[in-house]
């Protein structure tokens, strides 16, 4: 059977014979894998294209050093949280942060588009948590930076592409990627972050099947959200598990004798105390504390409360505190 190779295919041949590094060279062949037809006119030039690929991943894990000179990507948090997006080659992770945020990231049909990371501001009701659309993980190609701001965030996204038929392998060598971060247990399915996983492209048909498949393999199957970034699918669901997952409540606060202020609210951690908030509003604040009045949502009366006392999601309060000579 004739192999029928797209002319991209033959302009990335002729990228290649130019490519230096290691790092260059992989890049390349899997962008070719991407474009390259799946039938069985292009298997054993598949197979060549993963040994290749293989070989140089040795190499590069081999040869890798991190240049003095080379600049570090750096990313300020923002918001009520810092939200990964990470995955495999070309899963539509630059998709997804374009279609939550106001980010227009470069977004093309090959993989590792995204060469740094972006950011962008999810609103989620009124609060906003801050996006960040990064490189794919892939043996040989991930910088030890792309390890150490997800291991700085707050929460991660790993995104899934349910229309590819290469998910298992590219899912496995993200997985390894992530064990080399230390964010994955090498023995066990134990993450030291919290995750979401995400599985995109629900709008192309058969992806069910692959979801099927994928799940039999790893234990993500009552956890996984199936979205479609372009389509707009399901998105309003993800940011409620991105809310639930960080962990983190909304608490409104008044003066007394003044209206409540409704707007920006304090983001604190679940299970957080009306000392914790004091201690966010200002520290001083503290020590002058003697009580509060407390509204729960929806609710008419207030409560009068300590400073132990475990504020919920959309509390309002009314701190009143010593005054100070």
């Amino acid at each position: 059977m004739v192999a029928n190779l797209p002319p991209h295919y033959h302009t990335k041949e002729a990228e290649l014979k130019k490519a230096k590094t290691p790092e260059e060279k992989i890049e390349i062949l899997l962008e070719m894998m991407a474009i390259m037809p799946k039938h069985k006119g292009t298997e054993k030039l598949q197979k060549e294209l993963k040994s290749k690929i293989a070989k140089l991943r040795k190499e590069a894990a081999e040869k890798k050093t991190i240049s003095r000179g080379s600049p570090i990507p750096v990313i300020v948090k923002k918001g009520a949280g810092q939200v990964i997006i990470a995955g495999p080659p070309n899963t539509g992770k630059s998709t997804l942060l374009a279609s939550m945020t106001k980010a227009k990231p470069e977004i093309a049909d090959y993989p590792f588009t995204t060469k740094v990371p972006q950011p962008g501001m999810f609103q989620y009701e009124d609060i906003q948590i801050q996006i960040v659309d990064t490189p794919a993980l892939a043996s040989g190609i991930s910088e030890n930076w792309l390890g150490d701001m997800m291991r700085k965030s707050d929460l991660l996204i790993f995104l899934i592409d349910l229309s590819d038929d290469d998910v298992l392998e590219k899912m496995d060598d993200a997985i390894k990627v992530l064990e080399q971060f230390r964010i994955k247990n090498e023995d066990r399915w134990e993450f030291t972050k919290k995750m979401l996983w995400v599985g995109n492209k629900i709008d192309v048909h058969g992806w069910e099947q692959i979801k099927d498949v994928l799940c039999e393999l790893y234990p993500i199957e009552k956890e996984i959200i199936p979205i479609s970034a372009k389509e707009n699918i399901n998105l309003d669901v993800l940011g409620e598990r991105i809310f639930k997952r960080l962990e983190i409540i909304r608490v409104y606060t008044k003066i007394p004798g003044k209206p409540p202020e409704m707007k920006d609210p304090y983001t604190i951690n679940a299970n957080s105390t009306l000392e914790d908030l004091a201690r966010a509003i200002h520290k001083d604040l503290v020590k002058s504390f003697r009580y509060a009045r407390l509204w729960k949502h929806g609710q008419g009366n207030p409560l009068i409360a300590g400073r132990e006392y475990i504020l919920e999601d959309r509390d309002l309060v009314e701190i009143h505190a010593e005054e100070t000579k």
